[in-house]
C-alpha cells in the first residue's frame, strides 16, 4: 500500500451532503471495504449504451476504474465496442476530485448532486466529456424519512436494499441530466439523456453478489423513476422478486416508491422487454412498456458477478423516454441455475 493520505469521514450521517464525496469509515480494518461510484449514460439515437465505474479498496490501497461502451445488441461480452478496466490502479485519497492512471476523472459537487465525468482512453478509442446535473438531491434508502419502505422491512438494512451487506453501510441514488460529448472510434456523438449515478460504501466482497436489478425508467426531467428489485434465476430466464425501495420525480419534486412489480421477456439473461407497474408514496399508479435497443453483459466491475445491461425505449401513454437497467447477477449464482452440473 502505498504512503499516501486518505482523507475519510466517520459514521453515516442520515443527510448526503459533499462530505459523502470522501472515503468513509477510516477505522474499518476489513480488506474487502470498498468505495464506488457509477454513471450510466447513452445516445439512444444510435443505439450506444456506456457507463463508468470506479471500486476504491482504500484500506489495501487499489482501484478498479472501468468504462464500457456497446452498441446495439451484443449476446456475448467480448463482442462490446470498448472496454477498458484495470483491476489495480492506485487508490485515490478522495472520490471527490481524482483521476485513475486510465484515464477516468470525476468531480463531485453541489450537496453531491452534480458531477463531471471525463475519460481519455490510453488507445485513442474512446474518449469523453460528460456533465452529471442532478435532476433530484440524492435519495438515501438508509434514511426512513427517504425511504418508507425501510421499515416495511423491520428497519433492517440489509434486508431492505436487498444487496446484502453491501450497501448497509451507506449508499445513495440520484437521476440527472447527462450532456456532453463522446468520441468512440473516431466519431463524435452529442450526448444528451436522463440516467442514474449512485454512490455506496461498505463490504463488497469478492464473491456471488446478490441478485439485484438497477432500474432507470425515464421520460425528460420532470418525469422519471428509479427501482431496486431483487432477481432470480427461473428456467434460464431473469425473474424479479422483491421490490426494495425506489423513486418517483414529477414535475421536478421527488417522492418514494410504494409499490412495484416488473414483468420480464429476456434472451437468455439479457433483458428484451419489461413492464413495469408502480405506485409512489402519493398514492399515483404508473404503467410502462420498455423496448431493448441495445443490450450487453458487462463483466468488468467485478470478476464475481456480471451485470446484464440493457438500454429501453420507455413508453407510458403519450410519453417516450429512453433508459438503463442493470441486472447484476453473481457468477455462482449462474452456476448452480445454469451450467451441465449445477442443474443436473
Amino acid at each position: 500500500m502505498s504512503a499516501q493520505t486518505f482523507r475519510f469521514i466517520d459514521g453515516i450521517d442520515p443527510v448526503i451532503t459533499d462530505r459523502d464525496l470522501h472515503l468513509h469509515h477510516a477505522d474499518s480494518p476489513s480488506a474487502d471495504h470498498a468505495e464506488t461510484l457509477f454513471l450510466i449514460f447513452s445516445v439512444p439515437e444510435e443505439r450506444i449504451s456506456g457507463n463508468a465505474y470506479v471500486l476504491c479498496r482504500p484500506n489495501v490501497g487499489v482501484c478498479l476504474g472501468s468504462v464500457y461502451v456497446h452498441q446495439g445488441i451484443h449476446a456475448n461480452a467480448w463482442t462490446a465496442d470498448y472496454c477498458d478496466a484495470p483491476m489495480h490502479l492506485p487508490c485515490p485519497d478522495t472520490m471527490a476530485d481524482f483521476t485513475l492512471a486510465n484515464g477516468l476523472s470525476v468531480q463531485g459537487s453541489n450537496g453531491a448532486r452534480d458531477y463531471r465525468v471525463r475519460y481519455e482512453g490510453r488507445d485513442g478509442l474512446c474518449r469523453f466529456d460528460l456533465s452529471f446535473k442532478g435532476l433530484m438531491d440524492p435519495f438515501d434508502p438508509l434514511d426512513p424519512a427517504q425511504n418508507p419502505m425501510l421499515q416495511s422491512f423491520g428497519g433492517d438494512a440489509e434486508a431492505s436494499t436487498g444487496a446484502g451487506d453491501a450497501w448497509t453501510k451507506g449508499h445513495y441514488d440520484l437521476v440527472g441530466r447527462i450532456t456532453g460529448e463522446m468520441e468512440l472510434y473516431g466519431k463524435t456523438y452529442a450526448v444528451s439523456c436522463v440516467d442514474g449515478l449512485d454512490r455506496s460504501w461498505g463490504p463488497r466482497a469478492e464473491w456471488n453478489a446478490a441478485p439485484v436489478s438497477w432500474m432507470h425508467m425515464t421520460f425528460g426531467d420532470d418525469l422519471a423513476f428509479h427501482l431496486v428489485i431483487t432477481l432470480d434465476v427461473v428456467a434460464g430466464q431473469p425473474v424479479y422478486t422483491t421490490f426494495r425501495f425506489g423513486y418517483a420525480i414529477v414535475d421536478g419534486e421527488s417522492c418514494a416508491v410504494v409499490a412495484a412489480e416488473v414483468e420480464a421477456e429476456s434472451v437468455g439473461m439479457l433483458g428484451m422487454h419489461r413492464v413495469v407497474r408502480l405506485t409512489d408514496a402519493k398514492g399515483r399508479q404508473w404503467e410502462m412498456h420498455g423496448a431493448a435497443i441495445a443490450a450487453a453483459p458487462w463483466h468488468t466491475a467485478c470478476s464475481s458477478f456480471i451485470s446484464f445491461q440493457s438500454l429501453y425505449r420507455w413508453t407510458m401513454g403519450s410519453h417516450v423516454g429512453f433508459s438503463n437497467v442493470t441486472d447484476v447477477i453473481g457468477v455462482t449464482t449462474l452456476s448452480r441455475r445454469l451450467s451441465r452440473l449445477g442443474t443436473a
